[in-house]
């Protein structure tokens, strides 16, 4: 078919003489195709005989010779190559595993020549041709992989300017060939991938999910090219799905979310888990505008895997990583309230009460990642309760709370402190006092539970109570009804009369922070208007213990508890203006052993007295005749106090008032009063402050508000004796 001088020359050892033999074949086909008929024929038996006796020999040489053929044939055929054109691919392909580098060398060239020939026709053979161009890629021959990279030039140039591809076949392909570890095959890899993002964009997102994952492992590649290389791929795949149409990208970010949280817990690279939270990131921003349905329904299937990622990544050693977790979980505590349906709050609280171990229990954590870890997972914990309010608040669901919730209390960091206290607060507010489920055995609501809970923790923690007391204290209130939460704890540090100290303890705390923070202002203000003694009428002690918060007045719901700590229950008499009470307390003062704790807290009472929060107080020393009681309860304070700073303070602001005269002046007036009166009675039972008359016009209130001032000191000998020694 041949001829005998081409069938001899197409073996020949010399090239030039091979070429040459190349050369009279390609001459032969072009006459051939003169022959419309013929010629077909005549160039099909050519074709035939080159693959059965070149080709398929097992010897080096026919195998070159036939490449030659291969080529020569192609060039012959020009125009109509494209008749003949698989069978030209197949046979040339099938050589590229041949053993013989050599026969590699020719297979590559030959190919080369088919293409140039062919042109946008081969991409009809595509995922042949590219497949035969991975495997000689990893080619140990030099000359082999010189001649592949030139061929893979020219199939480079033939699909940038084609229109059209078989992108998803192309994808499968690349798919495959990314898992190589080669370092070559994987650089023509992302080659390609680079090209077709180029032009083809929007297909190359349309098959994303197939090889996100296989895109994304070779950022942990030890080639710095190759890490390269695939972040920039990455990063015009984002821009491409960015672009997208809302539905598309959509769909797009439901399939490849999961693959992307998945990459989060890659410990082999630090480069992958950084661009994975980079994805989650933008990704969780597109989600708000996208109105998706079964998108939004995706966020929610994923979120505890989605939340154990992100803890991970904050609790990450590369601090670029951590920074990057925090603001893509500070994307997602924004987006998961949006959501619709109900979220996986058992599986989620998994995940976050994991999180929330101790140190020791958790090796890849430091300190400082640790406290990062815990705000966290207390901001999803209160996220949660806002979210899904019934799950959250069950009784099973508390009990796996509370014990990791309050051992957060004892963390040393103040963040981490405070981010309990708002979820403590969210639980305490967290359900109406008419919610039996909520109730614990002894009938109490949870804020009322949780109250205890956190007065337990004082008496066993002292040091905290110290320490930590004024600053959570002042949380709570900021979060939640300071009055309700004073209510709550008077009534409670009304129960411990077994241990006075604690009681003692938590009085002198909480009334520092009464008269003090800014928290509790509208306390103050309640306070400063609460009513004479007369005006309350069944007295201090009829209100039942179960009624209401606002069933009773704030000064009496105070007051008998703060009788554990009488300095405290004697500056809230004076804020509250029931001058005549904290003078009768005043003089019972001086039967207490003067303790250095005693003397010491008049000294700060004094400077307490001194501040601007007690101005109103200072003023009324202005108005002796109307408050006569202040003036002797400061004098009182005074003759308390040894001769050192806080006596000297006291004695410089009643010098001011010129007390001694107006004291003089006053009760001389009251004698006059007294003498006057018709019945001339008057009750001892105060000696210090109120004296009871029978006129006509004050007779009742006074009787009322000595008998109520009464009780109130017999029930404050009664509490402080159990602190005395």
């Amino acid at each position: 078919v041949l001829g005998a001088d081409i069938s001899k020359l197409l073996i020949h050892k010399d090239v030039q003489t091979r070429k040459e033999a190349g050369r009279e074949l390609e001459q032969r086909v072009r006459k051939a195709l003169l022959e419309p008929v013929r010629g077909s024929t005549e160039v099909q038996e050519i074709l035939d005989t080159l693959k059965k006796d070149y080709i398929e020999s097992t010897s080096g040489h026919y195998k070159k010779g036939g490449l030659i053929g291969f080529a020569a044939v192609a060039i012959g055929l020009e125009g109509e190559i494209h008749k003949y054109l698989g069978q030209l691919i197949i046979s040339v392909t099938y050589l590229f595993k041949d053993e013989d580098p050599r026969v590699r060398y020719y297979a590559c060239e030959s190919l080369y020549n088919i293409c140039k020939v062919a042109g946008k026709g081969v991409l009809e053979h595509w995922c042949l041709i590219f497949d035969g161009v991975c495997h000689l890629y990893a080619d140990v021959d030099n000359e082999v992989k010189n001649a592949v990279q030139h061929l893979d030039r020219e199939l480079k140039d033939i699909v940038s300017g084609a229109e059209s591809l078989r992108i998803q076949e192309f994808v499968r392909l690349l798919v495959g060939r990314m898992q190589a570890k080669n370092p070559c095959i994987r650089q023509l890899v992302l080659a390609w991938n680079t090209l077709l993002l180029k032009d083809h964009v929007m297909y190359m997102v349309q098959y994303l999910p197939q090889y996100l994952e296989s895109l994304l492992s070779m950022l942990g590649d030890q080639s710095r090219d190759i890490k390269h290389n695939a972040d920039a791929c990455l990063n015009e795949l984002l821009k491409g799905v960015k672009a997208k149409p809302h539905a598309e990208r959509s769909k797009i970010i439901s399939e490849t979310a999961g693959i992307v949280v998945e990459r989060c817990f890659c410990m082999d690279s630090a480069c992958i888990r950084l661009t994975a939270l980079c994805w989650l990131d933008e990704f969780i921003h597109l989600t708000p505008h996208e109105g998706s349905s079964e998108l939004q329904q995706k966020w929610v299937e994923m979120l505890p895997k989605l939340l154990g990622a992100t803890l991970r990544c904050i609790g990450d050693q590369e601090e670029e990583i951590r920074r990057m977790a925090v603001e893509m979980n500070n994307s997602l505590l924004d987006m998961v309230p949006t959501l619709e349906g109900d979220l996986p709050v058992d599986q989620a609280l998994d995940q976050l009460l994991e999180s929330l171990q101790p140190l020791q229990q958790k090796e890849f954590l430091q300190q400082r990642q640790s406290m990062d870890v815990r705000t966290v997972c207390l901001q999803w914990i209160c996220m949660l309760l806002k979210r899904s309010r019934e799950k959250m608040l069950t009784r099973a669901t508390l009990d796996r709370l509370f014990d990791p919730i309050f051992k957060s209390l004892e963390h040393e960091n103040d963040e981490v402190v405070a981010a309990t206290l708002c979820v403590l607060a969210q639980i305490m507010e967290g359900r109406n006092r008419e919610e039996e489920d909520a109730l614990d055995p002894e009938g109490r609501d949870l804020f009322a539970v949780v109250t205890h809970k956190l007065l337990k923790l004082f008496k066993t923690r002292r040091a905290m109570l110290e320490t930590r007391g004024r600053l959570m204290i002042r949380h709570l209130c900021g979060h939640l009804n300071a009055r309700r939460l004073y209510v709550t704890v008077a009534r409670a540090i009304a129960q411990e009369s077994d241990d006075a100290e604690f009681a003692k303890q938590l009085v002198q705390t909480f009334n520092w922070i009464l008269l003090t923070a800014a928290e509790t202002k509208s306390l103050r203000e309640e306070l400063i208007e609460t009513a004479p003694l007369a005006e309350f009428g069944g007295g201090a002690q009829n209100a039942p213990q179960s009624a209401p918060p606002d069933g009773k007045s704030l000064f009496l719901e105070l007051l008998e508890p703060w009788f554990f700590n009488p300095v405290s229950a004697l500056s809230l008499c004076l804020w509250s203006q029931q001058y005549e009470l904290a003078t009768e307390l005043t003089a019972r003062f001086a039967a207490f052993e003067p303790t250095l704790d005693l003397l010491k807290q008049l000294d700060q009472l004094v400077h307490l007295l001194e501040s601007p929060v007690f101005s109103r107080l200072r003023l009324r020393l202005l108005e002796p005749q109307r408050h006569p009681a202040l003036l002797k309860c400061l004098l009182g304070l005074a003759m308390l106090l040894p001769q050192a700073g806080a006596f000297n303070i006291l004695r410089e602001r009643i010098h001011v008032v010129q007390s001694g005269l107006l004291l003089e002046s006053q009760q001389v007036k009251m004698e006059q009063m007294n003498h006057e009166s018709k019945s001339g009675h008057h009750d001892g039972v105060l000696s210090w402050g109120w004296k009871t008359s029978g006129t006509s016009s004050g007779a009742g209130a006074k009787s009322v508000e000595a008998d109520i001032a009464s009780r109130l000191l017999d029930r404050f000998d009664a509490v402080t004796a159990l602190s005395q020694p």
